[in-house]
């Protein structure tokens, strides 16, 4: 059984409040170049560039980090970013932050290419994983799996407009519990 998490109206006050943030962020930039890293974040990056007023080129990386509630390692594809960012600003927007590893190296890689400030955005950071974003909408307990929004269970409920959690439903990985 599905469980509510967070409502569509939470969500877009939390995307607007972001908006905000990082319109003030990037007023005199004449372009914003911004990486979606998962195809998790497709909705969340689709609310969230709309609110965004500076001219924005984006970028996707693609990727996928669960089968079912199973976590598994995750693979960014840098081959679809620029070769030089010539020091303009990036924003980076993801879903979920767990261990920050894919965020350290895709840092990695921008500035390799010439990326001016990088600002990572997430829909939610765990509970106790590292501080890799500068701004995260929500935060979220390790051991809790999501749905909707954008984010899937074996690519079904992307398409629910509120983020909901199955009841007595955890993330598990190759260790066991998350």
């Amino acid at each position: 059984m599905m469980k509510l998490l967070y409502s569509a109206e939470a969500i877009a006050a939390r995307v607007n409040d972001l908006g905000d943030t990082l319109n003030r962020q990037y007023k005199e930039h004449k372009t914003v170049h911004t990486v979606i890293t998962m195809n998790g974040a497709s909705i969340f990056a689709a609310d969230l560039v709309r609110r965004i007023t500076s001219p924005q080129v984006l970028h996707y990386t693609g990727g996928s980090y669960f089968k079912g509630a199973i976590k598994q390692e995750v693979a960014m594809n840098p081959e679809t970013l620029p070769s030089n960012f010539n020091q303009a600003p990036v924003l980076v927007i993801e879903d979920i932050l767990d261990s920050g590893n894919a965020i350290r190296q895709l840092r990695h890689i921008l500035a390799e290419r010439g990326a001016g400030p990088i600002t990572v955005v997430s829909l939610f950071k765990r509970i106790g994983s590292p501080s890799v974003a500068e701004h995260s909408a929500f935060s979220l307990p390790r051991e809790l799996f999501v749905v909707g929004y954008g984010l899937d269970m074996d690519g079904r409920y992307r398409e629910l407009p509120a983020i909901y959690t199955f009841e007595n439903t955890v993330m598990t990985g190759q260790s066991g519990q998350c």
